[in-house]
């Protein structure tokens, strides 16, 4: 694994450890939310295999996938499950945040 990809991997998995409740959400960092899915999506977002690759999507795209997950709608092996524990204001922070133009 690159030293960069395992620096995220690391930073997603402490990110999901020592994330914030859900009674801090709403005060939460974007880039805090964010962080668990660079694990898997890739640093930046940009997916480096058969994983989608957020960044370039749209704010809504990404909430539109998000919601589905989160409702059942959209089938998927492991994001339903991971949609599931965000709140709808969580999801709106990580789709407006992969949104932003390249960090």
């Amino acid at each position: 694994m690159k030293p960069r990809a395992m620096a995220a991997a690391l930073l997603a998995a402490c990110a999901v450890l020592w994330g914030p409740s859900s009674a801090e959400a709403q005060d939460a960092n974007p880039v805090l939310l964010a962080l668990s899915c660079a694990g898997c999506h890739g640093p930046e977002g940009r997916s480096p295999g058969s994983i989608p690759t957020l960044w370039g999507r749209t704010a809504a795209n990404v909430l539109e996938s998000l919601a589905g997950f989160k409702s059942g709608q959209r089938a998927s092996t492991v994001m339903g499950r991971i949609a599931k524990g965000y709140t709808d204001t969580e999801l709106e922070a990580v789709a407006r945040y992969w949104a932003q133009p390249a960090r």
